[in-house]
């Protein structure tokens, strides 16, 4: 089967001559001006061209002169079809590069006498090249675009639609009737519908009715192709929910453009409506923060405060076991309430760009004592272990006081999640992956993190259902922020595994002569 591109600018010529090519046993390719044919013909490299002499934008002299100057277009043979029937309008065709000259009207088997001179065969592979080269190929890998339903009862017009298609980057699926197109947007949820008219069973405009009246498929562009082009029809078409109205001979063109804008337009609406529900969701998340803060604070407040009264009143003095316990435990509901506050102002500030790092050469080691010693008072009264075994050479250069508060509040994440008797503890590790960076763990001897949790608890606001609730979602999401501020990363490396390690890297202290 060869494909011959049809260059002609009166729609029922170019009707007339598509079918009896189809009736032959080849595709026909379709352009309606010469700009658009040579265009095509360089995307496509048809196996032949009928081409008017008299076409707008640019002449067929002009275009066959253009083809022939291209290698693959050398060989292929090209014919001139027109309605100037004077000897010197054919020798100038011949002079510009065409094979043959028809004289219009051309009656049926004369063009299918033409086409059976040039393909004996019928397979387009018959035509050997005049220089003799290989077969050229059948086209250009394209980028990829999306993904289109081609639903049309005419085998020779699916064929048409999905090489047209193809050729611009489409990935394409086909359906005969509605009732069929129904169920493969449901299960294939392609990018956009080209949806013919009239079709067995349900026609189109039913069709399109149902796609958009079921959640599955209503967000899916419709784009109706059909020879029925009245006003009536191509208002109804917008009625029952079409995007866009093509009528048949559509030019190629044309074509791609609508199918470009309608499938870039649905990924924009799809981005749209994915930021929606993301922004829905947060804005649940912030209510019921709203609702946990007050809560935490309320308890932790009061656990203080009925402290400091037990003591005015003389309850509990200095020297007893249970001022002692009481004690500590005030001091980390204290540092909590600390921690919870930093963390909220802390988060807007870096999402708003207005918190900097002031990055010096500091040992590693040193920063994990000052965050040791913050949670220390809440590891004493759950009878847990915090030991760091970081190596006194190692050096990071960083913000001090950001990564204190990173391994603050992973170490307080750690303690809060860790059963009476467990262990944290806090390691490091050259990045062999990344040269001048420090890999450091958080390692604990909780319950872990579920894998479901994993990729959103340094999320603003989340809170994770693998291991007890609580906290306000802000500690793991400034965490993120501070260590990003540093060019590193922070992931949970053992997600849906007993005793959770959370691991971030930094730069090491050699890049600040590199930076410098």
């Amino acid at each position: 089967m060869a494909r011959v591109l049809v260059v002609e600018d009166d729609a029922n010529n170019l009707d007339v001559a598509s079918r009896i090519i189809r009736a032959s046993g080849h595709e026909a390719l379709v352009a309606a001006d010469g700009v658009a044919g040579l265009e095509l013909a360089r995307v496509e490299r048809p196996d032949a061209v009928l081409v008017d002499l008299l076409l707008p934008r640019m002449d067929g002299w002009s275009l066959t002169r253009s083809l022939r100057t291209e290698a693959w277009a050398s060989s292929i043979p090209i014919i001139a079809v027109s309605a100037l029937a004077l000897p010197s309008d054919r020798a100038r065709a011949i002079e510009a590069g065409c094979d043959d000259f028809v004289s219009k009207p051309f009656a049926p088997a004369e063009l299918r006498a033409i086409l059976l001179r040039y393909f004996p065969g019928g397979p387009a592979a018959a035509v050997a090249p005049r220089d003799g080269t290989p077969p050229r190929p059948t086209g250009h890998p394209v980028a990829p675009i999306g993904r289109v339903l081609i639903v049309d009862d005419e085998v020779a017009n699916v064929e048409l639609l999905a090489r047209r298609l193809e050729a611009i980057g489409c990935q394409t699926q086909v359906a005969s009737s509605g009732e069929r197109a129904i169920a493969l947007a449901k299960s294939e949820q392609p990018d956009l519908i080209l949806l013919d008219v009239m079709m067995p069973g349900i026609d189109g405009w039913q069709t399109c009715r149902r796609l958009k009246s079921q959640p599955e498929t209503a967000d899916i562009p419709v784009i109706f192709v059909t020879a029925r082009d009245r006003s009536e029809d191509v208002s109804k078409g917008f009625e029952v929910g079409g995007i866009d109205y093509i009528a048949k001979p559509f030019e190629p063109v044309e074509l791609a453009a609508r199918v470009r804008s309608a499938i870039f337009t649905k990924k924009l609406q799809d981005e749209l409506r994915k930021t929606a529900a993301d922004l829905q969701r947060m804005e649940q998340s912030r209510k019921e923060l709203i609702g946990m803060l007050g809560h935490d604070i309320r308890n932790l407040a009061n656990s203080v405060v009925a402290f400091m009264q037990l003591v005015r009143m003389g309850q509990l003095e200095p020297g007893r076991h249970e001022f002692n316990e009481l004690l500590r435990l005030s001091e980390s509901n204290i540092s909590e309430l600390l921690r919870m506050v930093n963390a909220l102002l802390d988060v807007y500030k870096m999402e708003e760009g207005k918190l900097e790092a002031m990055p010096q050469v500091i040992s590693l080691a040193a920063l994990a004592e000052r965050s040791l010693a913050q949670v220390a008072p809440e590891a004493l009264a759950k009878g847990i272990t915090v030991e760091s075994a970081l190596p006194a050479t190692a050096t990071v250069f960083v913000d001090d006081g950001l990564i204190v508060r990173v391994l603050t509040n992973l170490l307080a994440n750690a303690v809060k999640h860790t059963p009476s008797g467990g262990s944290v503890r806090v390691e490091s590790a050259r990045d062999k992956s990344l040269e001048g960076s420090i890999i450091v763990r958080v390692r604990d001897t909780g319950p872990g993190i579920s894998a479901e949790d994993a990729p959103h608890i340094f999320d603003r606001f989340y809170q994770g259902q693998g291991r007890s609730r609580g906290g306000t979602g802000l500690g793991l999401a400034f965490c993120k922020l501070a260590v990003e501020l540093h060019g590193g990363t922070i992931v949970v490396t053992n997600a849906g595994q007993p005793g959770a390690i959370v691991q971030f890297t930094l730069p090491a202290g050699e890049r600040a002569s590199a930076t410098a």
